[in-house]
């Protein structure tokens, strides 16, 4: 019978294998891939002003919400309480089939604005049966979001030279807004219904073109304020002096 001895720190076999070759491997660097762009105001305001109805309503409330667009393709009115202004998300829509939100956290009552409100009060009939889906087909069936996208959406924006414009954008976009505004992470978790704050804070936060220059000039006028300026004209006028 013949016994090997292995060492037990590297895996190497005593006496068998002189080293340990997967030491030697080295892995490929990592490949990042292309940065995540959000819509400024003024693009999503151009974008809405090509579009018709329903897609222009869809494209504003998925942009003034955050929801997923299978979150609002099926909302039902008995969802929607009207005075409050409160949406409930509580279903989802893919390929015609209803199912459960992504998460828990995403089942969430929302609040709306105004603007919102009467977007949806547009769209919304005399006698609205509680049970019919917000946005739908002659027959109530669930409208499709790949007809939308491809038919209307992404025209538009060719139109406009915005390029990789998808549903999931304006989700983004509009959590950047909503970072630009300075809403706490924990707020934005909850109003996109994520299941933990990492995903909102890790990839969907985008700064704005706008938003990052705002920043840097505040840090300017920290640095550089009105009383820097004087401490400034004075150390040249002490130094004019002095030679």
């Amino acid at each position: 019978m013949i016994f090997v001895a292995r060492d037990q720190q590297d895996g190497v076999i005593v006496g068998y294998i002189a080293e340990n070759l997967a030491q030697k491997t080295k892995l490929p660097r990592r490949q990042y891939g292309p940065q995540q762009v959000v819509l400024a105001v003024s693009q999503i305001r151009d974008l809405a002003a090509l579009l018709d109805d329903p897609t222009r309503s869809i494209m504003l409330l998925l942009v003034l919400t955050g929801l997923r667009v299978g979150e609002l393709l099926a909302l039902r009115w008995g969802n929607i309480d009207v005075k409050a202004r409160m949406p409930r998300v509580c279903e989802t829509v893919y390929e015609g089939h209803f199912d459960k939100p992504k998460t828990k956290r995403s089942v969430r009552t929302i609040p709306i604005g105004k603007e919102t409100a009467e977007i949806l009060g547009r769209v919304r009939p005399a006698l609205a049966d509680p049970t019919a889906l917000v946005f739908a087909t002659r027959e109530g069936l669930p409208l499709d979001r790949r007809n939308l996208l491809r038919k209307h959406v992404k025209p538009a924006a060719k139109k406009l030279g915005l390029a990789g414009v998808t549903w999931h954008l304006l989700r983004h976009s509009y959590a950047t807004m909503l970072d630009g505004v300075g809403t706490p992470v924990g707020t934005m978790q909850s109003l996109l219904g994520h299941s933990a704050p990492e995903i909102t804070r890790e990839i969907y936060l985008h700064a704005i073109p706008e938003e990052q220059r705002r920043a840097v000039e505040s840090v300017e006028r920290l640095v550089f304020g009105p009383k820097w300026t004087q401490v400034t004209e004075l150390d040249q006028s002490t130094s004019g002096a002095v030679n």
